[in-house]
């Protein structure tokens, strides 16, 4: 079966539990409801109300659009802006530390769900010039983003072959 958006089957034996489970998660806060087959009268009518659920929650709350969910900044980040990172390029990460080769990396997401990495040297342009062109190159990019984020598309991109 196609996956379908923010709706997954639940048949648990044990609990005797079957129905259709809406879960679509919006600025922080997840909006589920269960839609049982016994209860909505079949697994299609279950299927039907679960899919006006969630897309009343999909109308109320409307996805980010790509560039808010581009800026939206990770537990993890250690730069202090949002798709700018230090790297050290693996082939040095073992040499001594006056060997190894820094780079300050710009990323984003381009249209066609692919991510693209822009890498300035920190021995060529110094460690403030090297993360203030990652900046740059990384804003540019994000004023240049238009349209609607895709929560699915990382999941779905992953069954794509590649044409080429």
């Amino acid at each position: 079966m196609t996956p379908i958006y923010g709706i997954t089957r639940v048949d648990n034996e044990s609990s005797r539990t079957h129905g259709w489970l809406v879960t679509i998660q919006r600025r922080g806060t997840i909006h589920r409801r269960q839609f049982s087959d016994g209860v909505y009268g079949g697994k299609k009518k279950a299927l039907m109300a679960a899919k006006s659920f969630r897309d009343q929650i999909i109308a109320k709350y409307p996805p980010l659009s790509k560039r808010e969910h581009a800026q939206i900044r990770k537990k993890n980040n250690k730069s202090g802006v949002v798709g700018v990172c230090r790297y050290c390029a693996s082939e040095t990460k073992d040499r001594p530390p006056e060997e190894r080769r820094w780079f300050w990396v710009a990323s984003w997401v381009l249209p066609n769900g692919r991510s693209k990495r822009i890498k300035f040297s920190v021995n060529k342009y110094g460690e403030k010039g090297a993360f203030q062109l990652a900046v740059k190159a990384r804003r540019a990019a994000i004023r240049g983003m238009s349209g609607e984020f895709n929560p699915g598309a990382t999941r779905c991109r992953k069954h794509m072959s590649r044409v080429g």
